[in-house]
């Protein structure tokens, strides 16, 4: 019996001597260690290894078993606020702060005054800022553009004039002087007169003609004249330097038109001086005036009793 006993204690301590357990105590291996026996420090397999959990905007990258943490957090990936939302992050939602003001958009005659990022509204629209029908172009508004109603059209009235205007027409005339302003008389002769659609110096317009006349004025010295073009005048109480045509709403608005005066000189005693107008009107318009007057009396505004009207037929 006592050499059995002292077997076993031979044993045991040639166990202790040599680091061997006659029976392990284990620790179940983790993340970094592999599974060791308490009581020897023996070890069985490998460490588990980490599980990792990435990071987020607030949190490092976590193992999920141990919780230890490598590196920072992300940080916020922030979106700024609007007048809608909060300032958020877009990442993980988080929000901070106050809505951001609107976004003003001024009124305009469209839309009244607007945010635009939201859309809401404050006030009304603005009036437009119209520009006046005329006879190649509706009313509209020249900031947006819309247009309102129709082009003019001319408002035919036909009157009774004492000559039609016609090639080689004559007759005398009195005016100043071109030098000095003194009255001088002259032999006023239209050399020309025609109708046309275009030609290089003035531009074709649908549904319109060009009506273009010449005179020519004979005289001791060079002379000063006024012409141009009307449909108004009905007696010497209405005076002609006017340059328009009446439309059917009332409307008086000059048509396109081009003027020109030179003068030379024949001989010694005799100066020719010519005048040019050419104005563009419907191709029916039946109220075209041609008219000429002494330059004095359209400097002083007073009445010429010589003025010459001709229908532009």
């Amino acid at each position: 019996m006592r050499k059995t006993i002292s077997f076993l204690t031979l044993l045991l301590m040639m166990a202790w001597l040599t680091g061997c357990c006659l029976a392990h105590d284990w620790k179940e291996a983790n993340c970094e260690e592999p599974k060791t026996c308490k009581i020897c420090g023996e070890t069985e397999g490998e460490a588990l290894g980490h599980v990792w959990l990435d990071a987020t905007c607030n949190l490092a990258k976590t193992c999920e078993v141990c919780g230890k943490t490598e590196g920072d957090p992300l940080g916020h990936d922030w979106r700024e606020a609007t007048c809608q939302k909060l300032k958020t992050c877009a990442v993980c939602g988080a929000t901070e702060g106050d809505y951001a003001d609107h976004v003003w958009i001024a009124a305009s005659c469209l839309r009244p005054k607007h945010c635009e990022i939201c859309g809401v509204t404050e006030g009304t629209t603005l009036n437009h800022t119209w520009v006046a029908a005329s006879y190649d172009s509706s009313r509209y508004c020249s900031v947006c553009g819309v247009v309102q109603g129709d082009e003019l059209t001319p408002a035919f009235e036909k009157r009774n004039y004492e000559f039609t205007l016609q090639k080689g027409t004559s007759w005398e005339y009195s005016t100043i002087a071109n030098a000095d302003d003194k009255a001088v008389s002259a032999t006023a002769t239209i050399t020309d007169y025609r109708k046309y659609k275009s030609d290089s110096a003035h531009a074709a317009l649908d549904g319109y003609e060009w009506r273009e006349v010449t005179v020519e004025f004979k005289s001791a010295t060079g002379i000063k004249v006024m012409f141009g073009y009307t449909d108004t005048y009905a007696g010497l109480e209405e005076y002609p330097y006017s340059n328009y045509i009446t439309y059917s709403n009332g409307t008086k608005l000059g048509v396109l038109a081009d003027e020109e005066f030179r003068y030379e000189w024949q001989d010694d005693e005799t100066c020719i001086s010519y005048g040019n107008l050419a104005v563009r009107v419907p191709e029916d318009y039946e109220d075209l005036v041609f008219y000429v007057c002494s330059a004095d009396y359209a400097n002083t505004q007073r009445i010429d009793p010589n003025i010459k009207f001709m229908e532009m037929k």
